[in-house]
């Protein structure tokens, strides 16, 4: 990620009843050393939840009552043959590393014939849709992977230890912002600075990033209107409740984020003047660095490092702490002729989503940049597949 290279270990193990029904699960995600341990178990009508991060451990008890199903676990039902041609299933789904509960679409095939890596086999192909994420499966009469095609362009195969864990020697290198970073057509001369921008978007509804973000709205041509303040006339909905209480990641009650809280917000005069120095407090504390991560804003406020995400996060936590309704807005931002993939944050004040960006340093977040989603850091699987298929064009910027 920008030329830092990321090392990312991520296991799981997943714990099924005979119909393949998830009973348990346990798992641990560490990026650049700072490490996520999740398990849960799904016991009358209930899941439980324990997550460990940034030293302390918090459980959370969900409603549950239909069986849950993990994507990962249920090739096996090809085996079983009870996914022909044309069949499909919806189910409950479960998506342990997020800890979101979502419908679980799974269509079925035939086994047939296919080409995979310039080899022909005999295979059955399994589509899988877990909220708005899509994979398309290939597995053997066994039911073992042959072959993963995800979002993100991602591809797995089946290969053994030694090939998989052999260092390439052809000197190909990846960068995956710039791999995804979108190639407007125009430009944006000073972004930061900028205080209106006019973009022409393809592959998204328009709709859909008018209620994105208080400062763009949809003009009645279809260009999107981008601003540096809360556009006139904005009317938003009352802020969901979720967003003032803590959530997976975003841990607001820890007595470590209620601290930090008080000291951050320590003089403001009003509401928009202790968001401004929050802003400039996560800004001046974090030391900026790339990762690869799942940033969760206790383990964030130790280390005091990250990038945009952990930025994002700490901010979100630390508002809530303080009895303020924040969230992340998930998109892009312009700069050096592309649109990156960006988080930053915003919170409730004067009756709208006001939205700072401290790891550009900003207390007030420039439109040079475009939000596609917002929520807590899990709302990124509603992005996820339009990732690749995104156009822009610069029309105006001011």
């Amino acid at each position: 990620m920008m030329g830092v290279p990321q090392e990312i270990r991520f296991a799981m193990e997943i714990t099924t009843d005979s119909a393949l029904a998830m009973q348990a699960f346990r798992g641990s995600f560490d990026a650049g050393g700072v490490a996520v341990e999740f398990e849960g178990r799904h016991q009358k009508q209930v899941l439980s939840i324990l997550l460990t991060t940034g030293g302390r451990t918090t459980e959370k008890f969900v409603p549950a009552p239909e069986p849950l199903y993990v994507s990962e676990a249920i090739k096996p039902l090809l085996k079983a043959g009870r996914l022909g041609a044309g069949d499909s299933l919806k189910l409950s789904g479960f998506e342990p590393l997020s800890l979101q509960m979502q419908d679980l679409i799974v269509i079925g095939a035939d086994p047939q014939m296919h080409e995979l890596f310039g080899v022909d086999v005999r295979a059955r192909r399994l589509t899988t849709r877990l909220g708005e994420v899509e994979s398309t499966l290939y597995v053997d009469e066994e039911g073992h992977s042959l072959a993963e095609f995800g979002p993100l362009g991602m591809v797995l195969r089946r290969a053994t230890a030694e090939e998989a864990l052999q260092s390439s020697d052809d000197g190909l290198t990846v960068d995956f912002l710039d791999l995804y970073a979108i190639r407007p057509e125009g430009v944006i001369a000073a972004p930061r600075e900028a205080a209106r921008v006019v973009l022409r978007v393809t592959g998204i509804e328009g709709t859909a990033l008018d209620a994105a973000s208080d400062r763009q709205w949809l003009h009645p041509y279809g260009d999107i209107i981008c601003e540096r303040i809360v556009r006139p006339g904005a009317d938003s909905l009352a802020p969901d409740p979720a967003f003032s209480k803590p959530s997976p990641y975003i841990e607001s009650n820890a007595p470590a984020i209620l601290a930090a809280s008080r000291k951050a917000f320590s003089g403001g005069q009003d509401r928009l003047d202790s968001l401004a120095r929050l802003a400039r407090w996560v800004d001046s504390y974090m030391t900026k660095t790339m990762s690869g991560g799942l940033p969760s804003a206790l383990a964030v406020l130790q280390s005091a490092e990250g990038d945009c995400n952990e930025h994002s996060v700490l901010f979100v936590a630390l508002a809530r702490a303080a009895g303020i309704p924040a969230r992340i807005q998930l998109g892009v931002v312009y700069q050096q002729g592309r649109f990156y993939y960006h988080a930053w944050p915003a919170a409730w004040a004067d009756g709208n989503w006001v939205e700072y960006d401290p790891t550009f340093g900003q207390t007030e977040a420039d439109p040079s940049r475009l939000a596609l989603a917002a929520g807590d850091i899990s709302a990124v699987s509603s992005i996820v597949n339009r990732i690749g298929r995104i156009g822009i064009t610069i029309v105006e910027a001011h």
